[in-house]
């Protein structure tokens, strides 16, 4: 009889451990991949403010001829979204932005937002793999780059951009 409640409590006390350790496992995956949804939420909500920070007027804005217009800076930036979702489902697709200032301000906020919901919805049904993270982390930095570079357009024409967060 003890040799069999010895059996009992060490199969429980494996079982126990076992499920803990899952459990602390699973929490840590979500953590990492957290902290990218909500970076996701703020960035999506401060490029919309940048994006709407300049007037209707001057969308067509550019320093030099040489660059894009603030326009099609913000068009570029929110296509790119949708090409990387292609890209992170495994879907080779060609880079085809057709004309970036074809866009008015409020079809490029809905744009924006469109895209960055799809974008959020892919990577809270993805499954967390350390391509997938790497990825992420390239649209992040490809929006930032872009969103520099409007606010910089924006304080060329003395408007004062949304704080940073």
């Amino acid at each position: 009889m003890n040799t069999m409640k010895l059996k009992i409590i060490s199969v429980i006390g494996f079982v126990s451990v076992f499920l803990l350790m899952a459990f602390a496992n699973m929490d840590k995956q979500q953590s990492d991949y957290h902290y990218l949804k909500e970076r996701l939420e703020k960035t999506k909500s401060f490029t919309i403010e940048v994006i709407e920070a300049m007037p209707e007027s001057d969308f067509d804005y550019k320093p030099t001829e040489k660059v894009r217009s603030y326009s099609a800076l913000a068009s570029h930036t929110v296509y790119s979204i949708d090409w990387n979702i292609e890209l992170m489902k495994g879907t080779p697709v060609k880079w085809n932005p057709g004309d970036e200032d074809c866009f008015s301000k409020a079809e490029l906020v809905t744009y924006a937002n469109d895209e960055f919901d799809r974008l959020i919805t892919f990577i809270n049904n993805a499954k967390e793999t350390p391509k997938l993270t790497n990825q992420l982390i390239d649209v992040l930095n490809h929006n930032a780059h872009h969103r520099g570079q409007m606010i910089t357009y924006l304080r060329l024409k003395d408007i004062t951009p949304p704080n940073y967060r």
